[in-house]
């Protein structure tokens, strides 16, 4: 045989496999152990959030910060006098939606903590029903797939993304189960689900868009009926609406910056990537060994095209595209979790076993975020203790993080030091240069652009205090001259400024 009838013949079985055939009915302790399993999946996903005071994610104080501003808007004229409220449909607003509500009956903290639970459960149950709505079964590959929560994306602080993720996953599942029998109320639940994805990150919406088209085109190449296409794809176009609407108000177009080949190749890695090199490698190492193990007789179900489909949109996506930083990242954790989620093992005793120690070494990689997370947690209060002395509605220009070079460890404990500073915003109504209140990114913004630390001179005294961590040296010598170092802590300096203490 040629290798084009070949080809034809592969892409026919591809295309017009009965799944149902494959598919054996699941007995009932089968099915009760992969839901208790599951469940302490999550139980263990949930366990480094709340041992911790601060949790050891980089953005994710300053959104909390803003929260905080958001909810307490009104009560406070400081404020009211540095920020605006901004009214616009916004494909960012996972956190804001659920933290500000929520700060009516809890603190900050553990408002934000919830937030993260919530994130976590919706995460793992979009896992468990895309792996469910693609096999037609409990697909006990949902169970590694879930511990991708703590990926490097999440770690970033990108919460607004990976709760975006998790719509996805929730509403995709739910299109494919009814895909073939839409009805009125079903469209509408669709339409609300995708618009769900769009206002919790823009990337959710782009994401259910492409994987959604992808599965009905190929059932369009089956049934060649073309109303039923669309019938299963035209809700898919309330985001657009709604971006129009952004776009018309507040958003903005900014740049493209292309992402370096090393840069393309290590972020591969962002679902295992962590604090610490030597976990990542040997659990790279042993997820490697354990899919080799499990690829014999796998069930390879149409839905891995979406996988492939990502990737590709993975590797042609610039990192900075508009106002978006990371934006090629987007795509790579839904890559995976498709790619995964599309094969079905046979689970003989032998795929039993991997999937046994992929469990493990995934569990042992999150207790060593764990750790990391406590030794972060201890770091982030000595920080903040620094701030005791702030008066109320202090304003603090805030340097930019400069790493030393061989400094890998330190810097990956301090570099959320620029953001937990944020939380002297809640206990001090400080004023901090580096909030997050970018117009058409956010719902709160500045009245006034903050000062550029990089052009710190000419708008230095707007301030009353100045923070760095570990400075060069040419700028701390120039800061001795217009400030006097009110705390200290290992790296980090607040600066009270001269003109500030006449």
């Amino acid at each position: 045989m040629s290798v084009a009838p070949w080809l034809k013949q592969r892409l026919s079985i591809f295309l017009h496999s009965d799944d149902a055939a494959f598919v054996t009915p699941s007995s009932v302790s089968e099915t009760r152990a992969y839901y208790v399993l599951l469940w302490a999946v999550l139980a263990v996903l949930l366990i480094p959030i709340w041992m911790v005071k601060y949790p050891g994610m980089l953005d994710f104080p300053n959104h909390l910060a803003r929260c905080y501003i958001i909810a307490h808007y009104h009560d406070n004229p400081l404020w009211q006098q540095r920020y605006m409220l901004v009214h616009d449909p916004i494909p960012n607003l996972a956190i804001e939606s659920i933290v500000v509500p929520l700060l009516r009956f809890f603190s900050l903290l553990v408002s934000g903590k919830i937030f993260l639970s919530l994130t976590a459960a919706l995460y793992v149950l979009g896992c468990s029903a895309t792996g469910r709505s693609i096999t037609g079964r409990p697909n006990w590959l949902a169970l590694p797939c879930a511990f991708t929560f703590y990926s490097s994306i999440f770690l970033y602080g990108f919460v607004n993304y990976i709760f975006g993720v998790a719509v996805f996953l929730c509403a995709f599942a739910y299109w494919m189960r009814i895909r073939n029998a839409m009805t009125p109320l079903r469209f509408f639940l669709c339409c609300l689900l995708s618009m769900a994805a769009f206002f919790a990150h823009l990337s959710a919406a782009v994401l259910l868009g492409v994987a959604c088209l992808t599965i009905a085109l190929l059932d369009f190449m089956r049934d060649r009926k073309v109303v039923r296409l669309a019938v299963k794809v035209l809700w898919t176009g309330c985001p657009v609406v709604l971006l129009a609407g952004f776009l018309h108000s507040s958003g903005r177009i900014g740049g493209i910056v292309w992402p370096t080949a090393k840069e393309k190749l290590l972020s591969l890695f962002a679902p295992i990537s962590s604090f610490n090199l030597t976990a990542d490698v040997v659990t790279i190492l042993a997820l490697i060994v354990c899919a080799w193990v499990m690829r014999k007789d796998c069930k390879v179900h149409p839905s891995v095209l979406i996988g492939l489909v990502f990737f590709v949109l993975y590797m042609t996506t610039p990192r900075t595209l508009f106002t978006s930083s990371g934006a090629h990242l987007r795509y790579i954790i839904p890559c995976y979790l498709l790619l995964v989620l599309s094969l079905e093992p046979r689970w003989r005793r032998g795929q039993k076993a991997a999937l046994a120690v992929a469990l493990t070494a995934l569990l042992l990689h999150t207790a060593a975020i764990a750790v990391d997370w406590r030794a972060i947690s201890h770091r982030n209060e000595q920080v903040l203790a620094m701030g005791d002395q702030l008066p109320a509605g202090a304003r603090i220009l805030v340097f930019e993080l400069t790493p030393q070079p061989g400094d890998r460890t330190q810097t990956k404990y301090d570099r959320g030091f620029i953001h937990v500073i944020q939380y002297w915003t809640v206990s001090h109504g400080a004023d901090l240069s580096t909030l997050f209140a970018i117009p058409g990114q956010q719902p709160l913004v500045y009245r006034q652009p903050p000062c550029d630390s990089s052009a710190w001179a000419s708008c230095i005294a707007n301030y009353d205090y100045a923070w760095t961590y570990d400075p060069p040296e040419g700028l701390r010598k120039d800061l001795l001259r217009v400030a006097t170092p009110e705390a200290t802590w290992e790296k980090v300096v607040l600066w009270r400024l001269k003109q500030a203490a006449k």
